[in-house]
């Protein structure tokens, strides 16, 4: 553990924690969550953008959900009931339901209009990585450091399956991010085998799966249009055609000499001509920060445009505005940053509170 980390209160909500501290697991055997810090700082995980741009949902390392007002950046309200660090609060696709991931071993569903938790999902082990809404709003996806991806019926609560690609004792086996398919018939599944498997929602059968990264696959997003699916993990990019799965692009981290890197967040632009990147570099003691960095690149050629730095901790959340003007990056050091998407230079900065009313 980072002893900076330690210090600034930002316990267990980096990646690196992820890696270690559920690395080699099998489904019978997971270590226990610590408990999070009584005084910990409000650290910003994963980041979600209202349809019309006004309101950004901030996951928090303080086990608090955070609605921000996307012109003032003040919190218009604050959900509780989480245990420990959120790492993804996601919008339905018809905006009536939240549903959000925990170091706590549970993924919850809130209504939004009342601004109450609807469904507490338990059956993990370990903690909960990374949730996914269906397209037409009516299944949620979860998956696990215990690499389990379990299928929900959005609206009653009800597991539908519980999906395994690997159970190993000496492999890990989390499963650490999840998207649906345009139609929603299928689920693709970032695994720590480096692997990327895609799951038929229908019949719970691994349909096909590849190998995408040396290590671990960290992170995957579709691109707006469904063209490209993007895996990322061990510092690199890269770009699968969805109509063939052939991979049509590899795109490399900036790396320093004798660092030890983890990759974080992953980001397309909405016209879909912008991808973005977050990653750390750790020195080889693993206790002080290299760099801590967001790089852009144009989809179509692969030429980077931008690295931006300015973050103390790691950026675990990753978003374009809605009219892609601005790049947002979310850090443990509890601020979102907006970048200008023309200069690349920083054009405010938003920092999240420590005491605010919750409801």
């Amino acid at each position: 553990m980072l002893s900076t980390i330690l210090h600034s209160n930002c316990l267990g909500f980096l990646l690196l924690l992820t890696l270690t501290s559920c690395q080699a697991q099998t489904l019978s055997n997971c270590r226990p969550t610590p408990p999070i810090s009584p005084n910990v700082k409000p650290g910003v995980g994963g980041l979600s953008l209202s349809r019309d741009g006004k309101t950004l949902v901030v996951a928090g390392g303080d086990a608090k959900i955070r609605f921000v007002d996307m012109s003032t950046g003040a919190v218009q309200r604050t959900l509780t009931g989480h245990t420990n660090a959120i790492y993804t609060a996601v919008f339905s696709p018809d905006e009536k339901l939240l549903a959000s991931s925990s170091r706590d071993r549970t993924a919850r569903i809130w209504d939004l209009s009342a601004g109450r938790e609807l469904q507490k999902l338990n059956g993990f082990r370990c903690s909960v990585k990374a949730v996914a809404f269906s397209p037409n709003s009516q299944l949620l996806a979860a998956s696990g450091n215990d690499g389990m991806l379990k299928l929900w019926d959005a609206k009653s609560g009800k597991e539908l399956r519980s999906l395994v690609h690997i159970n190993s004792a000496v492999i890990d086996m989390s499963v650490y991010s999840l998207a649906f398919g345009r139609d929603g018939n299928k689920i693709y599944a970032a695994n720590g085998d480096g692997t990327i498997s895609e799951w038929d929602a229908v019949s719970g059968k691994e349909t096909r799966t590849w190998k995408a990264h040396d290590q671990t696959t960290l992170k995957l997003l579709f691109s707006p249009d469904y063209s490209l699916l993007a895996s990322f993990g061990d510092a690199v990019v890269k770009l699968w055609d969805t109509s063939t799965w052939r991979e049509v692009r590899s795109i490399s981290m900036v790396r320093a000499p004798a660092t030890f890197n983890i990759s974080s967040a992953l980001a397309f632009s909405h016209d879909g001509k912008l991808i973005a990147a977050s990653n750390i570099g750790l020195d080889q003691k693993q206790t002080s920060y290299v760099y801590v960095q967001t790089l852009v690149w144009n989809v179509m050629t692969g030429e980077k445009l931008f690295t931006i730095e300015g973050h103390k901790f790691d950026i675990d959340g990753l978003m374009f505005t809605r009219d892609d003007h601005f790049l947002m990056t979310g850090s443990v050091d509890t601020t979102i940053k907006f970048w200008d998407m023309k200069t690349g230079q920083e054009a405010r900065t938003f920092t999240m509170p420590t005491n605010e009313k919750t409801n």
